[in-house]
């Protein structure tokens, strides 16, 4: 997210800053429903609500995961492979027509069950929705618009929405204020960046945090020239695309745990991306190369003066006492201020090299709602899977064990 600024107190009824985007009748919503002071219109592609989708995304206020051009290509890359259908909700006051929100859904068919949830297909870190310039929703009219949502919503077993952060672009997210929202174990992280590039680390890292990047740095000279590349031909965001997917395989081997990376729709979603990111898309792409060896990758994508970091990943063996990771998040740092953008999101997940760079949490929620009695098995069977993983996490030994077992079924299946 953006840097962190407070939220602009506006009502409900609050005026927008430019007019209604009327959507041509060729593409009129599939369904509509009214409840109370809103009005929901679902619409089935994305192409339906594109003016509007552009209009909030410039004008208004969204994260880059809800970029119309990032969730055109998870729909055309991945909503085939997941059994998906995308569900994008139009939300309008009734009695003015104004348009509020979009909320990008999407309706996902798993073996014995249908559940809805946001359009992110596991490849979106958060869940918000697209907000009108100058207009936002108390608790009580989200609820009232969340009911008129629900109506156009097609029959599913479960809605469950993940990491729904609490803030888009310094914006209260409405969703986030829903009853049932409920905080969930995964925060995400973030550092604001200004001032000089050149002296960014300095300012933001501990001095002991310095003191050791720089000597890690030395060892990495000693190994050859140091080279920090951002992709911008098609031939550079090939050949690090390449070691990024080379050493996350590598490194998920030998963690004993699933790379979504292995399937070739989210490897094929991921490197298009880079490459249309080099004609105006979000995705950036950064290398680390040592006498010209690919030490370390990332991955990640720009919007409103945001850098949200994706994918990190590093060589093992004989660098790992180097920190190659260390070093191309701080590069792309410094590229990022440099580039202009005031804030560095390092997204979900909390670890400790992220501490070296000062970064504040925060918190994610998850909505659940259950629709039918399969939807409420299917709900108390995640929450004992979840229960079990947090059961190993405070039990090392078994962890071990777990992970030892899915080591060897991994190279079994090679």
């Amino acid at each position: 997210m953006s840097v962190q600024t407070a939220p602009i107190a506006l009502s409900a009824s609050a005026k927008p800053a430019t007019a209604p985007v009327a959507v041509p009748s060729s593409i009129a919503p599939v369904a509509s429903a009214q409840t109370g002071a809103y009005t929901a219109r679902l619409h089935t592609a994305l192409e339906a609500i594109a003016p509007l989708w552009r209009r909030f995304e410039t004008d208004g206020a969204a994260t880059a995961y809800q970029r119309l051009d990032w969730t055109g290509r998870v729909v055309d890359h991945l909503a085939g492979p997941m059994r998906a259908a995308p569900l994008v909700v139009e939300l309008v006051e009734t009695d003015t027509g104004r348009q509020v929100m979009l909320v990008p859904l999407a309706r996902v068919r798993h073996r014995g069950y249908r559940v809805i949830t946001w359009l992110d297909l596991g490849v979106c870190d958060y869940a918000a929705p697209l907000l009108a310039p100058g207009i936002d929703l108390t608790s009580e009219a989200m609820a009232d618009a969340w009911s008129a949502i629900r109506k156009v919503l097609p029959r599913a077993d479960l809605i469950r929405i993940s990491r729904i952060p609490a803030e888009v672009q310094g914006r209260a997210n409405p969703v986030a204020s829903l009853e049932r929202c409920r905080r969930m174990e995964m925060q995400a992280s973030g550092v604001a960046i200004d001032g000089d590039a050149a002296t960014l680390l300095d300012r933001l890292c501990r001095p002991s945090a310095r003191k050791d990047m720089a000597k890690m740095r030395r060892r990495l000279d000693r190994q050859g020239e140091v080279t920090f590349v951002k992709a911008s031909t098609a031939a550079e965001v090939d050949m690090i695309f390449d070691a990024l997917v080379e050493q996350r395989r590598s490194r998920f081997s030998e963690m004993g745990r699933f790379d979504l990376l292995s399937r070739p729709d989210v490897e094929a979603f991921y490197r298009a991306g880079a490459h249309e990111g080099l004609s105006g898309g979000p995705a950036r792409l950064f290398g680390l190369s040592v006498g010209g060896t690919w030490i370390a990758a990332a991955y990640g994508l720009v919007h409103a003066g945001t850098f949200h970091g994706i994918l990190l990943t590093m060589a093992g063996g004989a660098w790992r006492n180097t920190s190659p990771g260390l070093h191309v998040v701080a590069d792309s740092m410094t590229w990022a201020r440099a580039a202009g953008l005031d804030y560095f999101d390092f997204t979900v997940g909390v670890m400790p090299y992220k501490e070296d760079f000062g970064v504040q949490t925060r918190d994610l929620d998850e909505l659940v709602e259950v629709v039918t009695l399969r939807g409420l098995v299917v709900t108390q069977a995640l929450r004992r899977s979840e229960q079990t993983k947090e059961w190993l996490r405070t039990h090392p030994e078994w962890y071990a064990k777990v992970q030892k077992a899915r080591r060897w079924l991994r190279r079994k299946a090679l």
